[in-house]
């Protein structure tokens, strides 16, 4: 599949994006005390990350 300028250029600030709450997730699940809410924030991170992993194969 060939993707058009705009597209690719939508799908890399996603990219961008998703990283960045996988970062924030990670740093935030880190940060918690409290073993129910780091385990919340464990799990947005896997779901941002499964985002992202989706994304990079419109790049393949």
């Amino acid at each position: 599949m060939n993707l058009t300028a705009k597209e690719l250029s939508a799908i890399e600030d996603q990219l961008e994006s998703e990283k960045l709450l996988i970062q924030k997730c990670r740093a935030f699940a880190m940060m918690c005390e409290d073993p129910e809410l780091r385990k919340k924030c464990e799990g947005m991170a896997g779901k941002h990350q499964g985002h992202y992993d989706r994304l990079l194969e419109f790049l393949k």
